[in-house]
């Protein structure tokens, strides 16, 4: 009968970033290996602490289920001899297939008449094969980096001990030196002793009793509990950071607050030089009060329960008072110079040996903020320079250059020693925003001056990272051009600013050219921003085919892209649009194969006078394809075209091409008329053009494009 499947692996203390990818990849491993095995299983969960890395499988079947495998042999030429009799190539096929002769059966391939067995492959019991499918996934973990302590053999920490059941029953398994078992280790100091587990399904129970909760989102749940309970006492709330949370919960095996305190004298330092001093290397939470400012307290979790909490509480203040300590002194010598007068010491900061320095960016970017800010918010230029100028003056700050955990405010930092000095609000918070969005979640800027001065930023760093050579691949990308690209994008489309980011990169390119600087290869930048696209294309649920027609189209502004990529997959589901695709993968198949000087140059006008065409169904298309075009310039001339009604304008073209292939032959003797109607065929495809290349698109969605 089916019986759960439980797995751990114990070892060491795991990095926190181990943990969380180590079990996704262990329940992927799980869910493909039981289902090639033929195993029938139910649900998969992983749990897990810095101690161990577990997995629980429900349902997991008794037997594999039988299959029936079909097997090609020789060729049936070689297979008979001239009476029919099986030959020894035969014999052997059957023999090795574990079938009788007499029930190999001949099948015809592209190849000819060969012989075939059906073998039937009984199913191992779950006892067999599930040793060998724990090993596997065991020694397909993957980590950042390995240790080696017994043998070749490498994991992330050393192992000490595995637990591997199948209902009551210890599987036979031994790695890294260690047989399994069913025994495992409760909390270091809580229940250092071993715990057997009778069966999987009391394990959770078992290690909670031994101190240990093993599920990470119980964790997670006890330790917001310890935060509230223990900063209400404090009299505030814990300041909420979930990314804090999730490491936290991976740092510890059983969760209990120890709260603490430092000198008020600090709190006159920024928010976020404080929280970060608390939060950074020690993971302390910060508390505030119910105005909202921050209270001299802090709580940290700590792996434990009972004794030690006052040595815990002097330890951790002591450690707190020194980085705020340090904090405090690169505020104050950062002050008495002010964010302005690091702008020369920018010129001793190289951002890249072909692209200069750091004061060299600096200047670039006020010149593209003032490029970007003409064409989308006149009225917020003049701030926005401000900021670009001051927005990477805090690298030359003690804060940011002292290499400590403060570097990471680099921005934050810089806004409020340009808050100190007096600059306007509006320069203040651009500078802030100006990294954003640093990744998914990341918001974009509030301020249209942070959105200015992040585009600058992004495609300055693009623009340059592809001049200067650096590569871009799906695994490298060691500048943050790909993280650039998205921000572009998404910065553009939450805002709906309408920008030609291909024609913005050559005007940054311009700048380069200005100062001297070399250009590498040309045409990288439009291949790196037709990856960008596409991928946000996809994010917003654009499917591939559609992404690639509306990018072969005007590839630039990511607003009219996502317009027309929507507009594109609303009109796909008419039930019209097979057939209008038809007709025009007809006339572009058609001009494709005509010779190049019978096809009139794109926007070469056709003649106007319906007595110019020698049959009504081609002056038919003639006036409608006019009209359609007409209508839909007319509806592009529009801040926010609807590509919608445009398509479907198009959509009304279905009859007359229908007619037009119908009841004309374009390929005809006279090189007039055959030029004139290959005219009239570019004329409808350019007009296609204007949205999207449906040459790229299958007839309906879900299709293969042909």
């Amino acid at each position: 009968m089916p019986e759960t499947l439980l797995l751990e692996i114990g070892c060491e203390e795991l990095p926190a970033g181990f943990i969380d990818p180590a079990l996704e990849d262990l329940a992927r491993a799980a869910s493909n290996g039981l289902g090639e095995a033929r195993l029938a299983h139910g649900a998969v969960r992983t749990l897990g602490t810095p101690r161990r890395l577990a997995l629980l499988v429900e349902g997991v079947a008794d037997r594999q289920e039988d299959r029936v495998r079909e097997v090609l042999g020789p060729a049936a030429r070689v297979a008979f001899d001239a009476s029919g009799k099986p030959t020894p190539a035969a014999q052997g096929f059957a023999r090795s297939s574990g079938v009788p002769v007499e029930s190999l059966e001949r099948v015809t391939t592209p190849k000819g008449e060969y012989l075939m067995a059906r073998v039937h492959d009984a199913g191992k019991s779950s006892a067999e094969v599930l040793p060998g499918l724990l090993r596997d996934w065991i020694q397909g973990l993957r980590f950042p980096k390995t240790m080696h302590w017994e043998g070749p053999a490498r994991f992330a920490r050393p192992v000490r001990w595995i637990v591997a059941l199948w209902g009551e029953s210890t599987l036979p398994l031994e790695l890294y030196g260690v047989p399994a078992g069913r025994s495992t280790r409760g909390h270091r100091t809580i229940a250092p002793d071993w715990i057997e587990i009778p069966r999987p399904a009391a394990y959770v129970e078992a290690l909670r009793e031994g101190g240990v909760l093993v599920e990470p989102s119980a964790r997670r749940e006890a330790i917001r509990s310890e935060l509230t309970a223990a900063a209400s006492k404090l009299g505030g709330t814990a300041v909420e950071d979930p990314e804090l949370t999730d490491e936290v919960g991976n740092l510890v095996e059983w969760p209990e607050a120890v709260t603490g305190s430092f000198d008020p004298r600090y709190l006159k330092l920024p928010r976020p030089v404080v929280v970060t001093a608390m939060r950074a290397h020690q993971r302390y939470f910060a508390v505030e009060g119910k105005d909202g400012a921050l209270l001299p307290n802090f709580v940290m979790i700590r792996s434990g329960r009972g004794a030690g909490a006052e040595e815990i509480r002097r330890g951790t203040e002591a450690v707190l008072k020194a980085r705020l300590e340090d904090a405090r002194f690169y505020w104050e010598n950062d002050l008495k110079r002010g964010l302005e007068a690091k702008l020369p010491e920018l010129k001793g900061i190289v951002w890249n040996e072909r692209l200069g320095t750091v004061h060299d960016r600096a200047q670039r970017m006020v010149l593209t903020v003032e490029d970007l800010a003409s064409r989308l918010a006149p009225g917020s230029r003049e701030h926005a320079k401000r900021a670009a100028l001051l927005a990477k003056a805090d690298l030359a700050s003690e804060m940011v250059r002292s290499g400590k955990e403060f570097a990471s405010l680099q921005g934050v930092v810089g806004a409020e020693y340009a808050a100190v000095a007096g600059e306007p609000s509006a320069v203040v918070e651009a500078i802030r925003e100006h990294y954003r969005p640093e990744g998914p979640s990341d918001p974009i800027p509030g301020t249209p001056e942070g959105r200015l001065v992040a585009l600058a930023d992004k495609l300055e760093a693009v623009a340059g990272g592809l001049r200067a050579g650096l590569e871009v691949t799906g695994s490298q990308d060691p500048y943050g051009l790909r993280r650039a690209g998205n921000g572009i994008v998404r910065i553009l489309v939450e805002s709906g600013w309408r920008l030609d980011v291909i024609d913005a990169a050559r005007r940054v390119d311009a700048v380069f050219d200005k100062a001297g600087i070399p250009k590498g290869a040309d045409g990288r930048f439009e291949e790196f921003w037709g990856q960008r696209v596409s991928s946000a294309l996809g994010d917003y649920g654009i499917p591939v085919e559609t992404a690639a027609a509306v990018i072969a189209v005007r590839p630039g502004d990511p607003v009219d892209l996502l317009a027309r990529a929507r507009g594109v997959e609303e009109i796909r589901r008419s039930p019209d649009f097979e057939g209008l695709m038809i007709g025009y993968r007809r006339a572009a198949n058609i001009l494709r194969s005509a010779p190049a000087e019978d096809v009139p140059a794109q926007g070469q006008p056709l003649a106007e006078r319906a007595e110019a065409f020698g049959d009504r169904a081609e002056a038919d298309l003639h006036l409608e394809t006019k009209m359609a075009r007409q209508a839909v310039e007319t509806y592009l001339q529009g801040t926010s075209p609807d590509y919608a009604a445009v398509l479907r304008h198009l959509l009304g073209l279905r009859p007359s091409i229908d007619r037009f292939f119908d009841g004309v032959m374009v390929m005809v003797d006279d090189p007039a008329v055959r030029r004139r109607r290959l005219g009239l065929l570019e004329a409808v495809r350019q007009t296609f053009l204007r949205i999207a290349d449906f040459s790229l698109l299958p007839s309906a969605p879900g299709q293969k494009s042909v």
